[in-house]
């Protein structure tokens, strides 16, 4: 493990941006801070890239954040006409003296092996660590029923479908939970236009570059969430991106015949993947430490959030397809 109490420089380095905390206020950023000074790696070969507005970096200057347990925490005002999301983590990477850089986000609750677990998939050889997402809310915990039926609808596409002995094997990126080397990042940066799939561009580009992803199923974060953000934002926008998506990447899953019939594909497309959720989540609900007993009682519920959240997807597609003006901003990421 790295670990080397006379490091000049830090190993890692976590780019935390306050762009969600600004954005969506979906869950205190003081509680990410906590839940990375409670990390079971040593912080001394750790440094903190705070990046925000510069009230936002007023406004941390107040907190606590540990900085005599990190190696170094470095507070960065960005530029009002750059600070979107993906310009953000961008300028981190950049900024960055770590060999390795960790992106999560300001909403995000990294589980307390999320450290060493990332660190321990890029010794392992890889290029780039993921890992397992999860919701939390104000009144309910990642392991409650209801965060654990909403997370498979949304996070459950980074787990590939294997065989049930085999390794867990990546299918995607996202930006609130990935580690990376610091030359692969800089070579691989997150597109900037304001959409919320650039995370998976970037793994197609990945994968056709022949880079090496580990999935490390103790890399776990809690993503924040509201009922209603989950719904009427994440998971409509995600419908609402699918076109301009697949017609930004080739390489964007897409079933020609389908597309064909634009105003009956919604339906067809989206209740094909509550389908496939339902096979999903006895190799997602395992990959996340659901006992079976538990995944069998759960299906029902986990079932119920995917006709709910595909459903949205389904409302999302519609829009664009219909009035994709007027509905531009309620996809806004």
């Amino acid at each position: 493990m790295i670990c080397d109490e006379n490091l000049l420089k830090p190993a890692i380095s976590i780019v935390l941006e306050g762009y969600n905390e600004d954005v969506n206020g979906l869950a205190p950023f003081p509680d990410t801070v906590d839940a990375l000074l409670r990390q079971d790696f040593p912080l001394h070969n750790v440094e903190l890239l705070l990046l925000g507005s510069a009230p936002q970096v007023e406004y941390w200057k107040t907190l606590d954040i540990g900085s005599n347990s990190f190696h170094q925490v470095r507070l960065i005002a960005a530029d009002p006409q750059h600070s979107h999301y993906w310009q953000l983590k961008n300028l981190g990477g950049e900024m960055a003296e770590g060999d390795i850089v960790a992106h999560l986000d300001s909403d995000s609750l990294p589980g307390r092996h999320w450290l060493s677990a990332l660190v321990s998939g890029i010794e392992s050889g890889a290029d780039v660590s993921v890992g397992p997402s999860l919701y939390r809310c104000a009144h309910l915990s990642p392991d409650s029923a209801w965060m654990l039926a909403a997370a498979l609808p949304s996070w459950s596409l980074m787990l590939a479908r294997t065989r049930d002995r085999e390794a867990p094997r990546a299918a995607c990126i996202m930006a609130h939970n990935v580690a990376l080397r610091r030359e692969v990042f800089l070579q691989h940066k997150f597109q900037t236009a304001e959409r919320s799939y650039s995370s998976a561009l970037m793994y197609f580009e990945m994968r056709r570059s022949g880079i090496k992803i580990a999935f490390q199923p103790e890399q776990k974060v809690a993503h924040g969430m509201t009922f209603r953000w989950w719904l009427g934002r994440r998971h409509f926008r995600t419908g609402w991106e699918t076109y301009v998506a697949r017609n930004t990447e080739k390489d964007w899953p897409r079933i020609p015949a389908l597309e064909r019939i634009k105003f009956i594909e919604p339906i067809l497309l989206r209740m094909g993947l509550v389908c496939r959720d339902a096979r999903h989540w006895f190799r997602f609900s395992r990959v996340v430490g659901v006992s079976r007993t538990r995944s069998i009682a759960l299906f029902p519920l986990t079932l119920l959030a995917s006709v709910a959240a595909r459903g949205a997807e389904m409302a999302g597609m519609y829009a664009a397809l219909l009035a994709p003006e007027s509905t531009k901003h309620r996809a806004r990421f």
